[in-house]
């Protein structure tokens, strides 16, 4: 659970970790009860869980025990394949080729419900409208990001992918109104995504945050967020299967949805410019449109 590993990263006393140990210890079943009860139940006092709340990012305790338990559900929600270790050592390959496959299946679909109409329209209405859309993330985020700027080149939209080679914090800072960024940080607390999206609110330049599901500091700011399929550890995992696939799934839909604001000029727009930059040929009479 990536508000359990928040917790595990932030330094508490020893009686803040008396009650934290205890709320973890406690599940749901923290859901019917109040601060008071907590309190007393760990014998220690009701500002001491406000406190426990506002270290980790919360405005109070009501907001992160709602938060924690929206987290929770969400993660004890039954699967066919464990998000973080989807194959064991005593599997043969085509074990791990049917659980890999298992594993994109439920990871799309689980990006679909975490992400609202109303969410996703917004975006491409946001992207639609932008001169400009910068793109921000870290290691594999960076390479899909690219594969996302490619797409929406063949449209004639300018998207710039910003790394830290780039200068991040360089480039928020020279965005102006005519720009729409997309900030993607699979925690949301990435330090040097939080910077980026803090320039970004403080200029008034919308932004859309990918996160996952658990309140953070990247979503708090955003015009926009989008959810990533949050079921994957931060360390314990052996790779980075489902946060791969959700994202690039996100990519599609968003360069799909400007793509469809103005459906024949984009397609006309895209086969013209495939037929001068892109000179694959395939034996395959029928992919090969000739």
């Amino acid at each position: 659970m990536l508000i359990v590993n928040q917790i595990e990263n932030t330094h508490f006393s020893k009686t803040e970790k008396e009650i934290v140990d205890y709320i973890i210890d406690q599940g749901m079943n923290i859901e019917k009860m109040s601060a008071n009860e907590i309190a007393r139940n760990t014998f220690t006092s009701a500002p001491l869980l406000v406190r426990i709340a506002k270290k980790l990012g919360y405005s109070g305790f009501n907001e992160f025990k709602s938060a924690y338990l929206k987290e929770l559900s969400y993660m004890l929600e039954e699967t066919d394949v464990d998000a973080s270790i989807p194959f064991l050592l005593s599997d043969d390959l085509m074990t791990i080729t049917k659980n890999l496959a298992l594993l994109e299946k439920e990871t799309i679909q689980d990006t679909q419900q975490l992400n609202h109409h109303d969410d996703l329209q917004e975006a491409v209405r946001l992207l639609q409208k932008a001169q400009v859309i910068d793109v921000y993330g870290v290691l594999d985020h960076v390479l899909l990001a690219k594969h996302f700027k490619t797409l929406m080149m063949y449209i004639g939209k300018d998207v710039q992918v910003i790394d830290q080679v780039t200068g991040q914090k360089r480039s928020a800072c020279l965005a102006d109104e005519s720009h729409c960024a997309i900030i993607i940080s699979y925690s949301g607390q990435t330090r040097e995504m939080v910077e980026v999206a803090e320039i970004y609110h403080k200029r008034n330049i919308p932004f859309i945050s990918i996160t996952c599901m658990a309140e953070n500091s990247i979503s708090r700011l955003a015009d926009v967020h989008l959810y990533l399929s949050s079921r994957e550890m931060l360390h314990i995992k052996i790779g980075d299967f489902a946060s791969t696939t959700s994202l690039k799934y996100l990519f599609d839909i968003l360069y799909a949805g400007v793509f469809s604001y103005d459906y024949k000029k984009n397609l006309e727009t895209k086969i013209v410019v495939a037929s001068y930059v892109d000179d694959r040929q395939s034996e395959d009479e029928y992919i090969n449109e000739k």
